[in-house]
């Protein structure tokens, strides 16, 4: 999970998006006080989009947590 976001760069609008959807890429932005930086390459984060990540992170892993468990073997 940490090292996902190196994969993905900000230049092409895709590649950002899945980057900006990555709980550590949602923390860097929101642990920023100014805007985007000036040498960014791109596309970056909105602070109601690093939120929305840590809202539905949590719901997302539940629910596949309680997909798993219903369908394990027995």
């Amino acid at each position: 999970m940490l090292m996902l976001p190196t994969m993905f760069s900000e230049s092409s609008r895709p590649s950002a998006d899945l980057r900006h959807a990555l709980v550590a890429s949602a923390w860097k932005r929101l642990v920023q006080n100014w805007g985007p930086e000036p040498d960014s390459l791109g596309h970056t984060a909105t602070v109601t989009g690093s939120w929305a990540v840590y809202a539905l992170w949590p719901l997302v892993t539940v629910g596949l947590a309680l997909l798993v468990v219903r369908r394990r073997d027995v």
